[in-house]
C-alpha cells in the first residue's frame, strides 16, 4: 500500500477533519446545552419557588385567619379577664369549640394572660376546654415560648415547637389576644401536626426537587428530613437551633444566602436564585419570602435529575450520524469522480517517465479531468516528438556550456594571476622582518589583508642612529587599497627624503601635502576622495626615546603591565575634507626597560564577533595587551591570533588587520 497516495491521504484528511469537527461540535454542544439547562433550570426553579410559596400560604392561611378571628371574639375577651364567671365561660368555650371543629388539625389552645392557665383541646379523650391543662410559669423553661411571644409578638407568629406538657410537636399559630385598649390579655390559636405539615408542604412528589422552610433567622422550620426540624422544636433557653447556614459548606455561600434573605425581606425582588452547595451537593436554588408569616421557602433543584444535558444527547447523536453520512457520501463521490481518474493519469505519467511515450490515458469524460486527460495525451505525443531530437540538442547545449566554462575559467585565472602578482609587488614595498629586527630587540607582526592584497601596510626606514617605523591604513580594500598603499609608501619616502627623520609631526604634515598633490585632491574636477590614517614613530635607541605623531592611529605602550595610550590626532591624511593648515602634535615617550610598544590599524577593533556580533573594540583590545605585554613577542602574537579567532568565530573578516608590537 502506497501511504503517500492521494487516496490514502484524502481518507486520512477526511478522518482527521471529521474528528476535529466532531470534537469542536461536541464542545460547542456541551457549552450550549449547559447554557440552555441553566436557563431552563433557573426558570423552572423560580416557578417552583412561587408554586411552593402559594402552597404554603394556602395551607396555613385558613388556620391563621381562623386563629386571628378567634382572638378578636368579644366573648373570649370578656371571659379571659373574668375567667371564673360561669356564664361568660360557657359562651366563650362554646365559641372556641366551634372554631376548633373548623381548624385543619381539629385542635385549639387558649392561654389566659391574667391567670396563666393554659387550655387545650383536640376533640379526643375526655379532657376538654372546661379545665386548664396546666398553668404557665415564667420560671419554667418549657413555658418560655409564651412569655417571649407576649413580650415580642404584636399580632401573631408561626412557630415549630415541642410542647413538653402535651408531648406534641406541631407548627403552632400563636395569635395575641388584645382588648379594645390594645393591651395583651392572652393568646390563642391552633397547631398542625409536624408530620402532616411536612408531608403536605415540604415533601415533593417530583424527583430532584427539595423544599426547606426557614425562619427569619435561618432556623430550619420545615424539611423532608425531620431530624433538624424536631431538634429545633425542642430547643429551649440558650440552646442553638440548626440553621440553613450549618448546611452550607462555604462562607461565600453563607454570605449569598444572607444577602438573598435580606433583599427578599426588603421587597427588592420576589425570587432569589443562585448556585449553592447544600449538604455537600451542588444545587440550583430559588428562594421566596412568605411575608404573612415571616418565613422563607428555599427550593433545591438537582439539575442532573430534573433537566440534564443527557436529555439533548439524541440530538447530538443524530447530528453526528448525519455528519458522518455526509462525509462518507462526499468521499465516495470524490473517489469515483476525481481519485480514480487521477490514478489512471498517474499510471500514464509513470509509464512516460519510464520512457514509454505511446501510452494514453483514454479517459472520455467531458469534465475538467477529461480535459486534463486529453491535454496529457497531446503532451505525451509532443514529448515523444521532441525526445527524438532532444539528445542532439542536449549535446549542442553541453558543448556551448563547456566552452563558456573554459572561457570563464581562463578569465578567472588571468584575474587571479594579476592579483597574485600585485601581491608580490605590494610585498616588495614592505620592509623585511630581518631589517626590523636589526633595530629592535624584540618584535611581532600580525599582517592580515582582508583580500589577497589590501590597503594596510607597515613602514620602516633607518636614519643614522634613529629609524622611522609606522603602521598605515589606506582607503579601500583589495586591489584599490593595494594601489593606495604603494602610493602612500612612495609619498612617505619623499617626505623623509625632504625633511629627514626629525619631527614626526612635520613628516605627517608634509605627507598630507604630498598626498593631496599626488592624488590631485585640490583640482576642481577631482572625482574621488582618498587618503589614509597613520601612526608614525621616530625611534632613537641611543637616547632611549620615541617621538610619536598620529593621524587616526594611536600609540599604545606598556610598562610593568600598566598600559598607556598616546592618541593620534583625529585628522586623517590626504582627504579633501581635512584641514590643510592642521598641525599634528608630537609626543615624546621615554623608553624604560621592558617597555613594549604597539601600533594597530582599526581592522582588529572593528572585527565583529561574539554572541551579539559587536566589534572587538578598544576596551577588549587594551585588556588583552595588558594581560600579554610581559610575554615574549612570539607568544604575544600567538595570544592575539587565538583571541581574535575565538571572538570572530565563523564571521567573515571585515577589514584589513595590522598589529605591530616591538621593544627597543
Amino acid at each position: 500500500m502506497n501511504w503517500y497516495s492521494l487516496k490514502i491521504r484524502f481518507i486520512a484528511a477526511i478522518v482527521l477533519l471529521y474528528a476535529a469537527i466532531g470534537l469542536v461540535s461536541f464542545l460547542a454542544f456541551q457549552v450550549v446545552t449547559d447554557k440552555v439547562v441553566r436557563h431552563l433550570g433557573t426558570q423552572f426553579a423560580v416557578k417552583q419557588a412561587l408554586l411552593e410559596k402559594s402552597r404554603v400560604n394556602a395551607s396555613i392561611q385558613q388556620d391563621l385567619s381562623l386563629s386571628r378571628m378567634l382572638a378578636a371574639s368579644p366573648f373570649l375577651h370578656r371571659w379571659v379577664t373574668a375567667e371564673h364567671d360561669p356564664a361568660l365561660k360557657k359562651l366563650a368555650l362554646e365559641e372556641v369549640e366551634n372554631y376548633r371543629r373548623n381548624f385543619t388539625d381539629r385542635s385549639v389552645f387558649l392561654a389566659a394572660g391574667k391567670s396563666g392557665n393554659y387550655y387545650f383541646s383536640d376533640g379526643k379523650g375526655k379532657t376538654g376546654l372546661d379545665t386548664p391543662r396546666y398553668t404557665l410559669r415564667p420560671d419554667n423553661p418549657n413555658d418560655a415560648w409564651y412569655f417571649r411571644s407576649m413580650r415580642e409578638v404584636e399580632d401573631f407568629e408561626l412557630n415549630v415547637d415541642y410542647d413538653n406538657h402535651l408531648d406534641l410537636t406541631k407548627v403552632w399559630f400563636n395569635v395575641v389576644i388584645k382588648n379594645r385598649a390594645g393591651d395583651k390579655i392572652g393568646m390563642c390559636g391552633s397547631g398542625i401536626d409536624l408530620t402532616s405539615f411536612i408531608r403536605d408542604i415540604v415533601d415533593s412528589k417530583e424527583e430532584g426537587i427539595d423544599t426547606i422552610l426557614l425562619a427569619g433567622d435561618g432556623a430550619i422550620t420545615g424539611q423532608r428530613d425531620r431530624t433538624h426540624v424536631i431538634h429545633n422544636s425542642k430547643v429551649r433557653g440558650t440552646q442553638k437551633k440548626f440553621t440553613i447556614y450549618d448546611l452550607l459548606s462555604s462562607e461565600k455561600d453563607q454570605a449569598k444566602m444572607k444577602e438573598a434573605m435580606r433583599s427578599l425581606a426588603a421587597g427588592q425582588r420576589e425570587v432569589a436564585t443562585s448556585y449553592l452547595t447544600v449538604g455537600g451537593k451542588r444545587y440550583l436554588t430559588a428562594m421566596s419570602y412568605l411575608k404573612e408569616i415571616g418565613w422563607f421557602n428555599l427550593v433545591l433543584l438537582d439539575l442532573d435529575n430534573v433537566i440534564s444535558s443527557r436529555t439533548f444527547f439524541p440530538i447530538l447523536l443524530i447530528s453526528i450520524i448525519a455528519l458522518l453520512t455526509l462525509i462518507i457520501s462526499i468521499g465516495l463521490l470524490i473517489n469515483r469522480m476525481v481519485l480514480v481518474p487521477l490514478s489512471l493519469l498517474a499510471r500514464s505519467a509513470d509509464a512516460i517517465a519510464d520512457g514509454n511515450f505511446d501510452i494514453r490515458s483514454e479517459l472520455k469524460s467531458r469534465d475538467e479531468i477529461g480535459g486534463l486527460s486529453r491535454s496529457f495525451d497531446s503532451m505525451a505525443q509532443i514529448v515523444k516528438d521532441h525526445t527524438e531530437n532532444l539528445e542532439q540538442l542536449v549535446r549542442d547545449r553541453t558543448e556551448d556550456l563547456d566552452r563558456s566554462h573554459r572561457e570563464l575559467a581562463e578569465s578567472n585565472r588571468k584575474v587571479m594571476d594579476s592579483i597574485r602578482y600585485a601581491q608580490m609587488i605590494q610585498a616588495s614595498i614592505l620592509p623585511e622582518e630581518n631589517a626590523l629586527r636589526s633595530s629592535m630587540r624584540d618584535l611581532f607582526l600580525l599582517y592580515r589583508p582582508r583580500d589577497i592584497v589590501g590597503g594596510d601596510f607597515y613602514y620602516y626606514r633607518q636614519c643614522g642612529e634613529s629609524f622611522v617605523i609606522a603602521v598605515a591604513d589606506c582607503t579601500g580594500h583589495g586591489v584599490p587599497g593595494a594601489f593606495m598603499s604603494m602610493t602612500a609608501k612612495a609619498v612617505i619616502d619623499r617626505a623623509i627624503d625632504a625633511l629627514g627623520c626629525g619631527s614626526p609631526a612635520d613628516l605627517l604634515k608634509e605627507l598630507d601635502r604630498l598626498m593631496r598633490e599626488t592624488l590631485q585632491q585640490g583640482s576642481a574636477d577631482a572625482r574621488f576622495d582618498n587618503g589614509l590614517e597613520i601612526g608614525l614613530c621616530v625611534c632613537s635607541p641611543e637616547q632611549r626615546r620615541i617621538a610619536f605623531a598620529g593621524a587616526g592611529i594611536d600609540l599604545i605602550y606598556s610598562c610593568d603591565g600598566e598600559l598607556t595610550t598616546v592618541p593620534g590626532a583625529r585628522q586623517s591624511i590626504g582627504y579633501r575634507r581635512t584641514d590643510r593648515n592642521f598641525s599634528y602634535p608630537t609626543t615624546i615617550v621615554s623608553v624604560s626597560e621592558g617597555m613594549t610598544c604597539y601600533l594597530a590599524s582599526d581592522g582588529i577593533l572593528d572585527q565583529s564577533g561574539g554572541a551579539k556580533g559587536w566589534g572587538f573594540g578598544k576596551k577588549r583590545f587594551g585588556e588583552l595587551l595588558e594581560k600579554i605585554s610581559r610575554l615574549p613577542a612570539a607568544e604575544q602574537l600567538q595570544a592575539i591570533e587565538q583571541e581574535l579567532s575565538r571572538y570572530q568565530g565563523n564571521r567573515p573578516q571585515r577589514d584589513d588587520i595590522t598589529v605591530l608590537g616591538f621593544r627597543l
